[in-house]
């Protein structure tokens, strides 16, 4: 099917690994013009390089200034106005989820809320203005299935994803008739860089590859396997990334997908 992304402008931010990485993989193959955008200069120019990206954006979004910075070379990059925008980038600005939620510091919660929350609030008030004036704009937020389903530690990153889905629905219903979109994605246990990394230091084996590492995985009791009985890829949610943006998706506004094998149990 043809997505008509050709030419479509797109900024998908966290772009330069894991589940980011496959969408602008993804967008470029749909012949969108795409700018990558990470906090680590030479692997956003390499990804770029990879798909033929219209150019990077970097900066640490949670940072004062840093969404206008990043909209602003994204801009250029793309010599126009943003048509496309996905919130990728995120995660525990801690690197710890393990905490009970009476022992979480406040300033955990405040980390978390701007690097999870504010990041992609801000860049949607940066983008939205000129979606508005082209009547075309497609807007994902990247959640996790942990905003919908708490597993009772890190509730200070699930709280934040929670916020973000909150925001995307009130953002939706802000939008009438203008033909601007803002939907979420809810990824479940993907196999991302992170997640390959520890499962082959767990099991002792550098080399082990993404199939092994899963397959370890689902025989094990670290986290509990969705129904489909595997961990998903970021290839996956690429694909519904790439559904919600196309301009054939225009019906599609306030919704939550998730990408999740089943890991949540619920009607939404």
């Amino acid at each position: 099917m043809d997505l008509q992304l050709n030419g479509r402008r797109a900024l998908v931010t966290g772009s330069s690994s894991g589940i980011g990485e496959a969408i602008v993989h993804m967008l470029a193959e749909e012949g969108a013009q795409v700018v990558v955008h990470g906090r680590n200069r030479e692997r956003a120019e390499h990804v770029a390089a990879e798909i033929g990206a219209a150019g990077v954006a970097i900066g640490e979004l949670s940072g004062e200034g840093a969404a206008e910075q990043v909209h602003a070379e994204a801009c250029e990059a793309l010599g126009g106005n943003i048509e496309i925008l996905i919130n990728n980038a995120g995660g525990n600005a801690k690197g710890n989820s393990a905490k009970p939620p009476a022992e979480i510091d406040i300033e955990d919660f405040v980390a978390n809320y701007r690097a999870n929350t504010l990041g992609a609030v801000h860049l949607c008030q940066l983008c939205v203005p000129g979606m508005v004036a082209a009547k075309f704009g497609r807007i994902v937020n990247v959640s996790s299935a942990v905003a919908m389903q708490p597993n009772y530690m890190g509730v200070d990153y699930s709280a934040a994803k929670a916020a973000l889905q909150n925001y995307t629905v009130s953002l939706a219903g802000s939008l009438r008739g203008v033909n601007v979109t803002a939907n979420v994605l809810t990824p479940g246990i993907v196999m991302v860089d992170g997640l390959l990394r520890f499962g082959r230091e767990k099991f002792g084996d550098p080399d082990m590859s993404f199939d092994e590492v899963a397959e370890n995985f689902a025989k094990l009791d670290v986290f509990e396997i969705p129904p489909v009985g595997r961990v998903g890829t970021p290839r996956e949610l690429a694909m519904v990334a790439c559904l919600l943006v196309s301009p054939l998706s225009g019906y599609i506004t306030g919704a939550n997908y998730r990408v999740d094998g089943g890991q949540v149990r619920g009607l939404n």
